[in-house]
This record gives C-alpha cells, sequence and structure tokens, in this order.
C-alpha cells in the first residue's frame, strides 16, 4: 500500500498570511448548535486566560497557545463528526461533487491542491498559494460562492448554504503538512464512514505526496 510523504518539505514558510499552505475547514451554515459552540468557545477563553496566567515566558506561551488552538479545533471537528442533525447536505454525492469540481478547478490557477475530504456538514482542504499570489480569503469566497449557488440550485432551496467563518491554519513545515494530511484522509475512518480512508470516494491526495 502507498504511504504518506513525511519527508515533503515544498517551500512551506513558517508564516506568511498572504502565500504559504493552509489547512482550512468549512462547514455547512447551521452544522453546530449554538450552545455546543458557546461551550467551546469558553471552555477555549478560559484555557488562554490559564496560559496568560502560567506562561512563565513568551516562547513558553507561544507553544501552550499553539497546542490550545490544535485541542480546540479537534474539539469542534470532533462536535461535526457526531452530529447527526440536518444539514448533511454533502453527503449526496451530487452535492459533494460540485465541491470537488470546484475545488480541482481552481487547481493550478488560484493554488495547487494539496489534499482534502469531504464530509457529510463540513470539509478539509489542503492548498499551497506560495506561487499563485491569491490571498486565502478570496480563494475560499470564490469557491464558497460558487459551490453555495451551484447545491442551492440542485438541491431546489434558497438561503445561505456555508458557515461564513472558516477554520485555516498556516502549515509550519513539511511534518506538519504530512501530519495534518494524514488526519484529513483519516477523517471518514475515525467518524465511522468506512474503514480504509483509500476506499473513501470523496477524498484526494496530491499524487506528489505519495512515495
Amino acid at each position: 500500500m502507498k504511504q504518506l510523504k513525511p519527508e515533503y518539505y515544498r517551500y512551506l514558510p513558517h508564516f506568511q498570511p498572504k502565500d504559504g499552505t493552509f489547512f482550512v475547514t468549512t462547514r455547512l451554515h447551521g452544522s453546530l448548535p449554538k450552545e455546543a459552540l458557546e461551550r467551546l468557545r469558553e471552555e477555549k477563553e478560559q484555557a488562554y486566560r490559564d496560559i496568560l496566567a502560567n506562561s512563565k515566558s513568551e516562547e513558553e506561551r507561544k507553544i501552550a497557545v499553539r497546542n490550545l488552538h490544535k485541542r480546540h479545533f479537534a474539539k469542534w471537528d470532533k462536535y461535526l463528526d457526531q452530529n447527526p442533525n440536518d444539514p448533511q447536505w454533502l453527503k449526496q454525492p451530487e452535492i459533494a461533487r460540485i465541491v470537488i469540481e470546484a475545488l480541482h478547478f481552481w487547481d493550478k490557477k488560484s493554488y495547487e491542491l494539496v489534499c482534502y475530504t469531504i464530509m457529510p456538514n463540513h470539509f478539509h482542504l489542503v492548498i499551497d498559494t506560495y506561487e499563485y499570489n491569491k490571498p486565502l480569503y478570496r480563494i475560499m469566497h470564490s469557491l464558497k460562492s460558487y459551490t453555495a449557488k451551484l447545491a442551492n440550485k440542485l438541491l431546489n432551496r434558497t438561503g445561505t448554504f456555508w458557515q461564513e467563518e472558516s477554520y485555516d491554519h498556516v502549515v509550519r513545515n513539511g511534518q506538519e503538512l504530512y501530519n495534518i494530511n494524514k488526519y484529513i484522509l483519516e477523517n471518514p475512518v475515525k467518524a465511522g464512514l468506512i474503514n480504509n480512508w483509500e476506499e473513501y470516494p470523496f477524498s484526494y491526495l496530491n499524487p506528489k505526496y505519495f512515495e
């Protein structure tokens, strides 16, 4: 079986808010109950206050905050995976294909497509914008506007399709990229949708990330 490349290090910046390699998660509008979001927010704010009170140095604080963001995202994503409530339009193959076709359409135009997985109520995405000089917010706005219009038409509905805000994270190095790609591809397995990530029809990993 093919293995992911943990040593892949193509142009990964430590911090470049405009150009870089980004991990993005976007969810459907209304896919999380307000009480769950409020609970997560309160937990994160309390954890952040604890970090400020207990950190002994600036470097220690930065590491603790980075780890806090990772834990917060993991809880947030777990809520999405376990939420049985509507909407879950992305589990419909026709809707998932709209997103997939859009992601591939802008590949090599606005970014290099690295990895994605389409889940029932959200999708994970890694893109490299380093050579394309296009900010992430514009890329995501184009993707979400275009796919929302087509999905709403297919579903015979109107209204907001995607949640306005997305989770995004700058990938800092090759090992982190490997870990994120692995997390994305294994998400359907952890959510109980499939037994082997390679069999999931709504996932993709750029071939250059295989050995």
